[in-house]
Formats: C-alpha cells, structure tokens, sequence
C-alpha cells in the first residue's frame, strides 16, 4: 500500500514536470511546409488555362512568362485578383477558364500564408532610370485590358513624377496602400527599384 502510494506520488510528479517542459520545447515543433511561389504557384500561372500568359503572342493578356523569363512581378501584383478568382470569381479577362481545384487549394493556401515570394529579392546597384529599369516593370507588371491601359488611365514617365507620394505610400506598404485603384501585391525586388529611383532623384 505505502510502495503504491511512493509510486503514484513519483509519476504525477514527473508528468507535472514533464509535459509543461515539453509544451514549451517550441523549438521541437516542426513548421509546416508552405506554399512555394516558384515551385507550386508559377507554374499554375503559365501552364494548363493560364497557357494565355505564356506565349508571348495572345492579345490583352498579361505575360507572366516569355522568351523563358518569369515575370514575377505580373503574378504577384494580381493576387487581388486570384483571390476573388478562387472565392467564387471568374477569370479576370473573361472566358471560359478556370483552375482546378488542386490549383484552387494551392493559390488560396499561398495567399492566405502571405502570398510571397520564396525565391524573391535583388540587388540593386548603378543608375536606376525611367527607360531602363521602371518603364520594363510597368509594362509586364501595369499594362492590360484590366489595368492600366484598359480600364485604367495609362502611366508614363511624367505622371509617376507627379504622383511621387502615392508612389513612396505604395512602395513603403508594399502596395497595401496608395494605389487609387486598390490593394497590391508588390515583390521586394520591385519596393528595391522604385526606392532607389526615387532616392536618385527620378531620372529619365
């Protein structure tokens, strides 16, 4: 009878010591894997319906992929976009297209862990211009029938000079905030080069 009482004494000592050391061993829990941008998300994006965006020839769609070059920035100013597409939307430039829904589940879990960029970051150096580096985003990453061009009042050089505190708001939110027509989803490469645009005085 006293030994039982020694021994029960002795386990719920230990398990009172030893679960709470082990719930707060955080660093023995494994994160779960996340969505790759580069690996999963892109080639959703060039391949199967999207095929549109990926073959340099098909009108008034954006190009996410040419000539072998990811666009990176075109896919991830659009996750507004995919994210009403996937909630019950339909494809931003019409027609009868849409993901399946391994494709769906893939896009939702990439957004709803931030929709970033694993393989995103630059480095910036030399003289940033307008012609250059600027003009090449916005073209790939602003142009179309349902931005800017379409529906949207066209950009050029003068009026992202005139518009210098939108774009800083823009740039310091990632696009959170800013732009007139809604939320975006800026990569950091692309925070980079506007930053040190605008930091060498804007040049053409």
């Amino acid at each position: 009878m006293k030994k039982g009482i020694i021994l029960t004494a002795l386990m719920v000592s230990m398990l009172t010591y030893v679960l709470p050391s082990c719930y707060k061993n955080k660093e023995d829990i494994l994160e779960l894997p996340k969505v790759s941008f580069r690996g999963e998300v892109v080639p959703i994006m060039v391949a199967g319906g999207c095929g549109c965006h990926n073959n340099g020839v098909t009108k008034n769609a954006i190009q996410f992929s040419h000539a072998d070059t990811i666009f990176f920035d075109a896919i991830l100013g659009r996750v507004g976009l995919f994210d009403k597409w996937i909630k019950g939307g339909t494809h931003p430039g019409g027609g009868d297209i849409d993901f399946k829904a391994n494709e769906k589940l893939t896009v939702a879990k990439w957004i709803a862990e931030g929709a970033k960029d694993d393989g995103g970051g630059c480095t910036v150096t030399g003289p940033i211009t307008y012609t250059a580096n600027i003009a090449p985003i916005y073209t790939t990453s602003c142009k179309g029938a349902t931005c800017h061009g379409g529906i949207a009042i066209g950009l050029d050089y003068d009026k992202f000079v005139a518009n210098k505190t939108a774009l800083n708001a823009m740039m310091a939110s990632s696009g959170n905030a800013g732009h007139p027509g809604g939320a975006l989803s800026l990569s950091s490469c692309t925070v980079k080069i506007f930053n040190e645009w605008v930091a060498q005085g804007q040049k053409k």
